[in-house]
Order: C-alpha cells, then structure tokens, then sequence
C-alpha cells in the first residue's frame, strides 16, 4: 500500500517527504526536470531522515529517471544502483527487474557494452523465471545491436536467432522470419 493511500485511511496529511516526492512527480509530467530533480531530492532527504526505504527507493529512482531525461547518465546510473540495492533487501523482484532493465538501456547509453550484455544475460534469465518472453525477445534483439556495433556480427546473427525461436514457439511465424530474416543478413557480414 502506498504512503498516501495509508495516509488518506488514517486521515492524516501525507509526509512533507510524500509532499515533495508528489511535487516532484506533477513537475516531472510538465517537463521542468530541474524543478522535479530538487523535489525529488527534498523528498529523499525527507525519506531518509525518515528511515524510510520504501521512499529512499522511489525518490532515488525518480532522480534517475530525471537524470535519464537530462542525459546524465552516469548519475542515473548511481541512483538506479541504490534503488536496486534497497529493493534487493526487501525482496521486490519486479522492482529489481524494472531497475536492472533501466541500468542496462543506461549503460548502452554509456557506450559500455560489456556491462550491457552482462546485465541483459541476468535479464534473460529474470525473464525466463517469470516466463515473459516479450521481454526476453526485447533484450535479445537489443543485445544484437549492441554485438553488431561491436563488430561481433556472428553474436548478433545468434541473438536474432534466438529471440525468432522464442517467436516461433508461440506460433508467432512472420514476426520469426523477420528476425531470421535480420540474422541471415548479419551473418552473411561476417
């Protein structure tokens, strides 16, 4: 249950903390990142002198999505760590995976490949685990991209492939061939 939904059955105010993390969330949906990143920053000093984890992680993954839209990424990174460090603790496995998945796009946006192919493998095992192939073919075709820019096009042709037996599995037969399609065309660069 989330804080203000507590807060509206007891009848209380939401916490200054909540206060500033809802500030923030209302900047962020009119675009003024700088004005979202300061409340969302007052929302986890809040939160932290609170003790509370639960908002310490909501605040700091909200500055990492700021931090996303500003192009910072290497401070997106650090924050998008922390979280996964407090939803680890507390065993939030869909929150780990929203937060690795978030760290993987950011180290493709960091040019750091390796760390992006090593988290999309944890990825692809996460996906395999709570058997969601969607995302399973989403990782495999951006760790494609990420083997071809490396000049590993033999790699790339095998992700492709892989992510088409996963479309071919549900009968998904066009969409199968598109990817073998990609992945013949790959191989044949190499």
């Amino acid at each position: 249950m989330s804080n203000e939904a507590q807060d509206q059955e007891t009848n209380q105010p939401p916490s200054p903390a909540q206060q500033d993390y809802d500030e923030g969330l209302e900047l962020m949906k009119k675009k003024d990142y700088s004005g979202a990143a300061a409340s969302f920053h007052n929302a986890l000093r809040g939160f932290e002198e609170a003790g509370e984890e639960p908002g310490i992680a909501r605040a700091v993954t909200k500055l990492a999505e700021v931090c996303l839209l500003r192009e910072e990424y290497a401070k997106a990174l650090e924050h998008f760590r922390r979280a996964r460090e407090i939803c680890h603790r507390a065993h939030d496995d869909l929150s780990v995976t929203y937060l690795q998945k978030q760290m993987f796009y950011t180290h493709i946006a960091l040019q750091q490949a390796r760390e992006a192919l090593a988290l999309g493998l944890d990825l692809l095992d996460i996906y395999h685990d709570f058997n969601n192939p969607a995302g399973a073919v989403e990782i495999l075709e951006k760790m494609a991209e990420i083997h071809q820019e490396n000049g590993e096009p033999l790699k790339a042709a095998e992700s492709l492939r892989t992510a088409a037996a996963i479309h071919k599995s549900f009968k998904h037969s066009r969409s199968a061939q598109e990817l073998l399609n990609r992945a013949e065309a790959i191989a044949r660069t190499s």
